[in-house]
């Protein structure tokens, strides 16, 4: 297995290593007593000496050396001010840098010290700036990535690593298409304009997807299609209920776009939904060098077909398999009336309303790529 931790698990845990061993070394190999050590130990030697010196003169001519003592002492008096005034100035500098990098341990990356000394010290401030620079940038490719793909999808890589073999999880998908998109693209003859627009009818899907819990696995043009239940593996009953109540999610935020897109003179936009459950193969697809986290099976492609029916089934713009409808929490399933499309007709407002959920069975229908008919349910618009 080609174990990926190298985008998230090991570029974090080298800003932390990094810092940790650049403060450590700072406070025990660059130990701040020693810079009191070299300046005020010699002093001490010095002095030494010359009490040695004093102390033979003595001996040998019975007199001390009184002028030797009195120069010492203004030497020594003249030496040790400048020693100890550098050593506090070494002392600060250092404590700057240490500083500047807890900051930057604890996240801010915007940290820089202002030294431009040609010393030992200025070189140090400069390699640190140059790592706070190099973190900052590899920090903004982060998260520039990191928007490429859920977290739960980045975490399940981070953990369990680059595996192209894939899982098989089990899984409800729902599809989401604009119907009639070629209106939108000849109502946009600017192609920024015709991108503008995707992009916010996007954000409005991925808003509800990520709302209910699911991840998107695939933009293609005008549709999306999105699964609940993978790469961590959830009960069936709840991913049903997320994909079914997240389609009608989808169905109001829907409405309230096209609403505010008509204002602008755009026609009004419908979307069709596709509900499916079952078993399908999760993972990355692609190449080390490139690829997506995606799931892929029989199951998604009953989800597209079930969302292109609904371009057929006047009246349904949210159809789902019977196994999606199965899955449902038997709690939520007591709640939801099952009838038929002749008795839809004959409800009453006020019955609607008592009834936000309606699911018509149906019946079994063809659809492409199945060799035998599908059992189907459909929400119906009121």
């Amino acid at each position: 297995m080609d174990k990926t931790g190298s985008l998230g698990k090991e570029t974090h845990a080298m800003k932390i290593n990094t810092l940790d061993i650049f403060i450590q070394s700072l406070r025990k190999r660059l130990v701040i007593p020693s810079l009191r050590f070299w300046i005020i130990i010699p002093l001490l030697i010095l002095l030494g000496m010359l009490t040695v010196t004093s102390i033979l003169t003595y001996w040998l001519t019975g007199q001390f050396p009184s002028t030797l003592l009195i120069i010492s002492a203004i030497s020594f008096a003249a030496l040790i001010g400048p020693g100890l005034w550098l050593t506090r100035q070494l002392i600060g500098r250092v404590e700057r840098i240490i500083q500047a990098a807890e900051k930057v341990a604890r996240g801010n990356l915007t940290i820089r010290i202002d030294d431009e000394s040609d010393d030992e010290i200025g070189r140090l401030v400069t390699a640190f700036n140059q790592m706070v620079n190099n973190l900052e940038r590899l920090h903004q490719h982060q998260d520039l990535l990191s928007r490429t793909m859920s977290p739960a999808v980045r975490q399940s890589l981070i953990e369990n690593g680059l595996d192209f073999r894939g899982i098989t999880q089990t899984v409800s998908v729902l599809f989401v298409d604009i119907r009639d998109f070629t209106l939108l693209t000849e109502a946009h003859h600017n192609p920024e304009q015709l991108i503008f627009f995707l992009n916010d009818y996007y954000s409005t899907i991925a808003n509800q997807v990520h709302g209910g819990g699911g991840i998107i696995g695939k933009y293609g043009g005008d549709s999306i299609m999105a699964y609940f239940g993978a790469p961590t593996p959830e009960p069936p009953a709840k991913t049903s209920v997320a994909a079914l109540l997240t389609a009608l999610a989808l169905h109001y935020a829907i409405e309230t776009l096209s609403e505010r897109w008509q204002v602008l003179g755009l026609p009004p936009i419908k979307i069709g939904i596709g509900i499916a459950h079952g078993p399908v193969i999760a993972g990355p697809i692609g190449s080390a060098e490139q690829f997506e986290y995606t799931v892929i099976g029989d199951v998604v492609n009953l989800a597209a077909r079930l969302q292109a029916l609904t371009r057929n089934v006047s009246g349904y713009s949210i159809i789902l398999s019977s196994e999606a409808y199965e899955a449902l929490e038997e709690k939520l399933k007591s709640q939801i009336k099952i009838t038929t499309p002749d008795a839809v007709l004959t409800l009453s407002e006020q019955d609607k309303m008592h009834q936000p959920i309606q699911l018509i069975d149906l019946g079994e229908v063809l659809v492409k790529g199945k060799k035998g008919p599908v059992h189907v349910y459909g929400v119906p618009d009121f």
